[in-house]
């Protein structure tokens, strides 16, 4: 009998029971989904820590230093004075750049009048020109001079456009007022969640902040320790900072906090692992009992099959092959489960460290090569037990 037979004949035999099938699949699912969401969130956070390396050695690395105030009334703490005093501080020749923002990463939020009628939008501040969404409709994206001047212009969803315009294309060169500044419209965009419902320069943005803000974003040169730049601007800011009597100054520090994930990680990947074992084990059991069960529902066919010329390694290995077939699609399955369970996982980490889940081609290759060991393993001892079976004693 042919390998591709022997497949298909196991498929077959499977289907014939769907529900017993699916219940052994789901102890295999259960197990490789646990491992799969430890291992995704912890490459999600070593390509972070990796970029973070990678990053320092082109001198692209960031430190950045957040303002609580005391007051809830007084949101703003890094003025240009803050600026200007680090720029003229030691610390001015290991910095390339220095930029307030009142925003945690790139969006906000703010009050807009179009034409009569006030609502609210959520927006993102645009820093260089090939941040342009994929899908534009009408109009054009921001050119690297109006990035630069903080030109007051603005592009805005389609929907926004045909909710208040009438179409999109009738927005164009129309007026928006969000916050206190005025904006002309440039170009609209396809819905998109990442951008919002506007998009504005960065430099526009700060102009209306009145160049204040709630974060100060330290662009450290190549070569510098961000820790340390970071640690020692903290420490002036404490000491002459504009607002230090209204509020704390805090360096935010990306390593420590990563750190400390990996640690949790570290542990988590031990303690996931154990019940995995537990799980994949149990699975495996209950792979053997569905298997003999099989067996005995099934030694009228096994007669049939020998009495017609099959071989005892035939009977064994179709027996195995679907021993590894239930496994492989729960490995599979748990493959699918536990990715979207990182990425559910994810979404409770901090915004600023950007992690994501992430799937390697050794995860997969772990996820379907441990769940078709556990059927190899747990299904010989049921398959060599219908393969022993003797003709003359079925007959009778």
């Amino acid at each position: 009998m042919k390998f591709k037979d022997t497949v298909l004949t196991a498929f077959q035999a499977l289907k014939m029971n769907p529900k017993r099938s699916i219940m052994t699949i789901i102890g295999i699912v259960i197990g490789i989904a646990a491992v799969i969401t430890i291992m995704a969130v912890g490459n999600g956070v070593n390509h972070m820590a990796t970029s973070q390396i990678k990053s320092s050695n082109k001198g692209a690395q960031n430190a950045q230093i957040g303002f609580t105030a005391d007051d809830e009334n007084d949101l703003d703490g890094f003025t240009q004075a803050d600026v200007n005093l680090l720029k003229q501080s030691n610390l001015g020749d290991k910095i390339s750049r220095i930029d307030i923002s009142a925003l945690n990463e790139d969006d906000g939020q703010d009050e807009a009048q179009i034409g009569r009628t006030t609502t609210t939008l959520d927006y993102t501040v645009a820093h260089h020109v090939k941040k342009a969404p994929s899908h534009l409709t009408h109009g054009r994206y921001f050119n690297a001079t109006e990035l630069a001047v903080g030109q007051s212009d603005i592009l805005i969803q389609d929907s926004v456009a045909k909710r208040y315009f009438g179409t999109a294309q009738q927005a164009l060169g129309k007026s928006v007022m969000l916050g206190n500044q005025a904006y002309t419209i440039i170009g609209t965009y396809a819905t998109d969640d990442v951008y919002g419902s506007a998009i504005i320069p960065y430099q526009a943005y700060l102009k209306a902040a009145g160049n204040e803000g709630t974060n100060l974003i330290l662009r450290v040169k190549k070569g510098q320790n961000p820790q340390k730049i970071g640690r020692a601007a903290e420490r002036m800011l404490k000491k002459d900072g504009t607002n230090r009597n209204k509020g704390t100054y805090e360096y935010f520090d990306t390593n420590a906090l990563i750190g400390t994930i990996s640690k949790v990680l570290n542990g988590l990947t031990f303690f996931v692992s154990a019940v995995a074992a537990i799980s994949l084990f149990i699975a495996g059991i209950g792979v053997m009992n569905m298997m003999y069960i099989s067996v005995s529902e099934r030694t009228q066919e096994i007669g049939i099959r020998l009495a017609v010329g099959a071989t005892e390694s035939n009977i064994r290995n179709q027996f195995l092959i679907e021993a590894m077939i239930l496994t492989a699609i729960g490995g599979l399955v748990g493959l699918l489960m536990g990715y979207l369970a990182a990425t559910i996982a994810v979404k409770f980490i901090p915004d600023e460290l950007h992690i994501k889940a992430i799937i390697t081609l050794q995860d997969v290759v772990f996820a379907v090569g441990v769940s078709t060991a556990v059927g190899l393993v747990f299904g010989w001892l049921p398959a060599k037990q219908a393969a022993d079976k003797n003709l003359i004693d079925i007959l009778r």
